[in-house]
């Protein structure tokens, strides 16, 4: 599984620091150890290290040390490049490349936008577990996105993601599968007991959230 570093944003004076040295004599290694290696320098921060133990395994073809550097890439606007990298661990299967490209199709962003091919890519994420690909395949059944019409927001597709989303404790899907329990939605069956208990189940999740973001500001 890819490691993200949350709230990391890579500087793109950084990144081009790496395009000087991509090729830097860094011993050859087998590609899952240069991928356990750039993966913890990118942890450390070191990034123009673990850009270059990446890029040697991602070309090597090791489909998670691709999808670690299309992550970091993307984060630094590297588009292009991110599209390419989170392609080749895409069509290999791997979650994190296929989530990546999902979204990177879905914004437009070093791909002509396509809400449906985004949308292929995230599902395909989504069948494998990834967790950010089941939210997002649920927020976009609940609002509508991703080509997804009226008919399919409300169809038996849409219920299966929003009630594995709701299951992770995602925020949008407690919330809407407690309101399908209370109208009906989706062909359940009105059930007031369940609803009240996801509803209770978001609140709490809504009141992990908020403690969260204090945090957060407070450390700024």
């Amino acid at each position: 599984m890819q490691i993200r570093v949350q709230g990391k944003w890579v500087m793109v004076s950084r990144v081009l620091a790496v395009l000087l040295v991509w090729h830097a004599g860094i011993a050859w290694a087998a590609p899952e150890d240069d991928y356990r290696a750039g993966s913890e320098a990118y942890r450390g921060g070191d990034v123009v290290r673990a850009m270059s133990l990446l890029k040697k395994s991602a070309d090597a073809g090791h489909a998670p040390s691709q999808s670690l550097l299309a992550y970091i890439l993307d984060q630094a606007e590297f588009n292009d490049e991110a599209v390419a990298y989170y392609r080749k661990a895409a069509v290999q299967g791997e979650p994190e490349g296929e989530y990546g490209l999902g979204s990177m199709y879905a914004a437009g962003q070093g791909v002509k936008r396509d809400p449906g091919e985004a949308r292929k890519w995230i599902a395909r994420a989504a069948e494998k577990g990834h967790a950010a690909a089941i939210n997002s395949l649920a927020q976009a059944y609940i609002s509508g996105e991703l080509g997804i019409d009226e008919t399919q927001r409300n169809g038996a597709e849409a219920l299966r993601w929003v009630r594995r989303a709701a299951d992770s404790g995602y925020l949008p899907a407690l919330e809407r599968l407690a309101a399908a329990y209370r109208t009906g939605a989706y062909g359940l069956a009105v059930d007031l007991k369940q609803a009240e208990a996801l509803e209770a189940k978001g609140r709490a999740a809504r009141g992990v959230a908020e403690k969260g973001a204090t945090r957060k500001k407070e450390k700024k």
